[in-house]
């Protein structure tokens, strides 16, 4: 088969294809470099592609590229890249592009997976696209994140129709009709990623049948999924015609009718925002212990590095507020009058010694309190609210003793 040499798709700033200037690189990937370059003739931005000159080096490969990108041309949807024009020169093959401002749906996807209802809603969109390409008799072949852009509206624009399944195939592409069932599955692996964050390790084995559909849906992630979207996926892998989707517009209606009801049903299980959120419970627990330890171990740190006095105040200052007791009323000191003393001993006191008669009849202050008596000239003497009048020789008989050791004279 006969070869065709073909140019390096690497161009610097300035060059020029056709009416097209190449500004700077953008991307790049398997099918090819992406450019951003500036349409001269008719004054706006586009992007460029230059094809990969290792899948196009054989002449029939070369003539089913540029079919392919003419192909990919006629398609004009709102959910597809459109194809400006196709420029063949100096042994190259070009695609001036839609340049779509936003990022790829592969960098939006979470590792948790996106919300239910922007699952539904960006599949929806995918599958509508696919249908208008599918009704043009294109199909794309390579229906995955990496081929799907979201603008800055928060719309879907699917790239690379018709390349992607040429560059994939090397040139071989398969029946039409086989193609869009290919298609219609990898919408289902594609939703699959959409709402855990996870591309289903055994997919690929699921598309080129070498495992069945339920190596897929029987995975934890996915069984976590909503039942009708599950439903749905199953229906995009399924092998039987008589239960699987044909078109894909069936799939595009059935997620838009689900779309409403979106709204009603709690986020999409996952494992990894369970570890999150557990690992956050965990993190708020441990900041309150801190928060309640701290200010004991500042009081403590202050009274073991402090001084006496200082440790002193801290504790102080930290000790629990005892409340003042309640005021109480100065009660008067009834002084009993010298008549008043004579009062009978009580029996318990021993009875009056004899040698205490000879005691000097003096009027003494007795503190009962600490069963002592002050002589008259002590500044004690009538001082004490505990006490008494009497005299020295009934102190000394009912048991008081002189407060100095010596008696009154």
């Amino acid at each position: 088969m006969q070869s065709r040499k073909s140019a390096p798709a690497f161009l610097p700033p300035g060059t020029i294809v056709g009416h097209y200037v190449v500004q700077q690189q953008i991307g790049a990937g398997s099918g090819g470099i992406v450019y951003r370059a500036f349409d001269h003739r008719l004054q706006r931005a586009v992007a460029l592609k230059i094809l990969d000159a290792s899948v196009l080096g054989e002449e029939t490969t070369w003539a089913l590229a540029l079919s392919e990108a003419r192909a990919a041309g006629s398609l004009a949807h709102s959910g597809i890249c459109a194809v400006f024009d196709v420029v063949e020169e100096d042994d190259r093959v070009c695609l001036a592009m839609e340049l779509i401002e936003g990022r790829s749906l592969h960098a939006a996807i979470p590792g948790h997976g996106l919300p239910y209802g922007a699952t539904l809603r960006y599949g929806a969109q995918i599958a509508s696209a696919l249908a208008h390409a599918h009704d043009k008799g294109v199909c794309h072949g390579d229906v995955s994140a990496r081929n799907v852009m979201l603008t800055v509206d928060d719309r879907v624009k699917v790239l690379d129709f018709g390349l992607a399944r040429l560059l994939s195939n090397a040139g071989s592409p398969a029946e039409p009709s086989e193609d869009a069932r290919r298609d219609l599955q990898q919408i289902g692996i594609l939703l699959c990623q959409m709402a855990t964050g996870v591309f289903p390790t055994q997919a690929l084995d699921v598309l080129v049948r070498t495992a069945p559909p339920s190596a897929v849906l029987e995975s934890p992630a996915v069984v976590a999924l909503p039942k009708r979207l599950r439903s749905i996926i199953a229906r995009c892998l399924d092998r039987d015609p008589a239960r699987a989707y044909q078109r894909a517009q069936q799939i595009a209606a059935d997620l838009e009718d689900e779309i409403p009801l979106a709204d009603a049903r709690p986020a999409v299980p996952s494992r990894g925002l369970t570890r999150r959120k557990a690992a956050l419970g965990a993190a708020v627990l441990l900041l309150a212990a801190l928060l309640a330890f701290i200010p004991v171990w500042i009081r403590n740190s202050h009274s073991m590095g402090a001084t006496p006095a200082t440790a002193k105040a801290s504790t102080k200052a930290h000790a629990p507020k005892q409340p003042k007791p309640a005021a109480v009323a100065a009660t008067p000191v009834h002084v009993q009058k010298a008549s008043h003393l004579q009062e009978p001993l009580p029996k318990s006191h021993p009875a009056p010694r004899p040698e205490l008669k000879a005691l000097a009849d003096l009027k003494v202050w007795v503190n009962t309190k600490t069963n002592t008596y002050h002589c008259a000239h002590s500044k004690y003497y009538g001082k004490t609210e505990q006490g008494k009048y009497m005299t020295q020789a009934q102190a000394r008989a009912a048991g008081y003793h002189p407060a100095y050791g010596r008696p009154c004279h």
